[in-house]
């Protein structure tokens, strides 16, 4: 400035507007020196002075400073100092902060401080942690009475970002809808009408799905449905959990997800007996309002069979009941709440493996009358038509099959049983298929596992329970790599596993 052409170069004085003597001896001391004394009383004198005279170093210290003083006595003043000076590394901690904190912060005088984008901003996060969508919309009042005639004017856009179908129709009718705010806006009678529409018929909800009817959360958690038992396992927070008991006891189902829902078809009727019974039932979890439903019934009853969703649709894929082996497909449509007959699998099989690439079903391995088989099938929604690919390289049955980055990973299982040992011996093989160029190949890494359960996240593949060599038990979860071709051990879970069907769901936070 003072080198430059500039007209401050040519003048005796140079006023610094908005620089403070403080700011300003505390900058040039560091210039100097290297070292700065910051509090919270000088923070933002000094990072004035540094932003206008654009020494960088400063600011970067004063951001520094300001993140580890976070807390909800000042995360609205911080925010907005971050905003003011764009420094965005302190924005997103205190966003994120707020965003954990929330209800705590609106007990204190900095709530009031947030303005109307940066409210709806947080209103519209996943990762906003409140008790529950009716606490959500009590503090959204308390926020607007704070400044009723200034703030009155932002009902409506405050409002598109409650969940409001997630409140329970008591809330909806009972409380809701007598707050006299929303009963004069004619949008926010428009957003109630759409949430009590959303409760009237259970069944139809999957087809209503929206931002607001998902949960508001980020806790990704693995499903694990093993015997009787439905748990959940948080990759979040590491901790285990149940899920709630259906009315009808679960035993070993196959189970899928459509927009957070929980699919839950066949299995058996009890467990442990000499015959057990195959079930044709099939219920729907719901997390939103911890909730089973009961749906249609296959039109066969089958275990040990293959079940995945695609286009809103479920296909289940041969397996057996206690009578016979199956090749049969059945389809339910969501939409219709029905099940309807496909084209059936050339040969009878069951405990294989199957999911979903690129818009097409693929099935692999399992056990036939002849004993275990590598034949891999893709079948064509859109055709109804089963074309057999490339077989695997070993055959396998009780293995787990994923799909990542457009190729399949054929993880664990077993050939016939070794009668050697007299109890199957795991393949510690990793097979990876190419559908573009119908090839399989061995991957490096290596897991002999039998019998587990298997889920997706972020392009890693995890890997639940299941049967070791020397027919132990593992209480390890797995996680496998595609892209590093590496498997590592992600935890160990407080019991040990076997036969279990996994998927991923996003439950609340205080499930």
């Amino acid at each position: 400035m003072m080198k430059s052409s500039m007209r401050e170069s040519r003048e005796n004085i140079v006023d610094l507007k908005g620089v403070t003597a403080n700011g300003l001896k505390i900058i040039v001391d560091f210039i100097y020196t290297g070292a700065m004394l910051l509090n919270l009383q000088n923070v933002e004198d000094v990072l004035a002075a540094a932003s206008h005279l654009q020494v960088h170093e400063a600011i970067e210290l004063c951001s520094k400073y300001l993140q580890a003083s976070i807390c909800v006595r000042n995360c609205v003043d911080i925010l907005n100092i971050a905003e003011l000076y764009s420094l965005m590394s302190l924005r997103k901690s205190a966003k994120s902060f707020i965003l954990q904190h929330f209800e705590d912060l609106t007990g204190f005088d900095q709530y009031p401080l947030l303005n109307e984008s940066q409210m709806a901003e947080f209103l519209s996060e996943n990762g906003l942690r409140v008790m529950s969508e009716f606490t959500l919309f009590n503090l959204v009042l308390k926020w607007i009475q704070h400044s009723p005639v200034e703030r009155e004017q932002y009902v409506t856009d405050l409002m598109r970002n409650i969940r409001l179908p997630l409140l329970s129709g008591e809330e909806l009718v009972e409380k809701v809808s007598r707050v006299p705010i929303m009963r004069r806006n004619a949008e926010c009678c428009d957003l109630l009408t759409e949430a009590k529409d959303y409760h009237i018929v259970v069944s139809k909800q999957p087809l209503l799905q929206s931002n607001r009817t998902q949960v508001r959360s980020t806790n990704q958690c693995i499903v694990i449905c093993h015997a009787q038992t439905l748990e959940n396992y948080s990759l979040t927070t590491k901790r285990r959990g149940f899920l709630k008991e259906n009315t009808v006891a679960l035993y070993n189902p196959s189970v899928a997800v459509v927009d957070n829902f929980l699919y839950t078809c066949g299995g058996k009727y009890e467990g442990g007996g000499t015959t057990d019974i195959a079930m044709a039932r099939c219920f729907r979890y719901d997390p939103r309002f911890d909730r089973w439903f009961e749906l249609a019934p296959m039109n066969e009853p089958r275990k040990d069979f293959v079940l995945v969703a695609i286009e809103k649709k479920l296909y289940a894929i041969a397996g057996q009941d206690e009578n016979k082996v199956m090749h049969t497909i059945e389809c339910y449509d969501i939409v219709r709440n029905e099940w309807e007959m496909k084209c059936p699998l050339t040969r009878h099989v069951f405990r294989h493996a199957g999911t979903v690439c690129m818009g097409k079903i693929y099935i692999s391995g399992g056990q036939i009358f002849s004993g275990t088989w590598r034949k891999l099938f893709c079948y064509s929604p859109t055709t109804d038509s089963w074309v057999e690919k490339a077989p695997m390289l070993r055959n396998r049955q009780d293995h787990i099959m994923t799909e990542v980055g457009g190729k399949l990973y054929v993880i664990g299982g077993h050939n016939d049983i070794d009668p050697l040992f007299i109890f199957p011996v795991p393949l510690k093989e990793v097979e990876k298929y190419c559908p573009e160029t119908n090839q399989w190949t061995i991957c490096k890494a290596e897991l002999s596992i039998i019998g587990a359960g298997a889920c997706v996240l972020d392009n890693t593949i995890y890997i639940v329970g299941g049967m070791e060599r020397h027919n132990s038990l593992t209480n390890k979860i797995h996680k496998y790599d595609p892209q590093k071709d590496e498997v590592q051990i992600e935890d160990l879970y407080n019991i040990r596993i076997n036969g279990c069907a996994c998927a991923l769901l996003t439950l609340p936070y205080y499930a």
